[in-house]
């Protein structure tokens, strides 16, 4: 297992989860002052912070996703090689 390359996704996928939680943050923070007990505007400030950040959540998510994958790869793969085969390759060493 790469320990690099997890640690590398664990961070993205952090900074995924950061970016997330800020969208909503300024949402509630923009619509705190206009919102009335009949009504919110939660949804329409929702939709004001607009694309640019959930591409960047989408891009870090993703990427956090690759790396994680990419550095246990090795280990995913060592459980599924079957022991007691051997292949023309080990046949040659012994």
């Amino acid at each position: 297992m790469n320990k690099g390359f997890t640690s590398v996704g664990c961070f993205f996928i952090g900074i995924a989860a950061f970016l997330y939680a800020s969208k909503h943050m300024t949402a509630a923070i923009m619509s705190s002052y206009i919102n009335t007990p009949q009504v919110t505007y939660f949804k329409g400030a929702h939709k004001l912070i607009g694309f640019g950040m959930t591409f960047w959540i989408a891009a870090s998510f993703l990427a956090g996703i690759i790396f994680f994958v990419v550095g246990i790869a090795p280990a995913i793969q060592g459980l599924f090689r079957v022991k007691g085969i051997k292949t023309p390759i080990d046949k040659d060493l012994h």
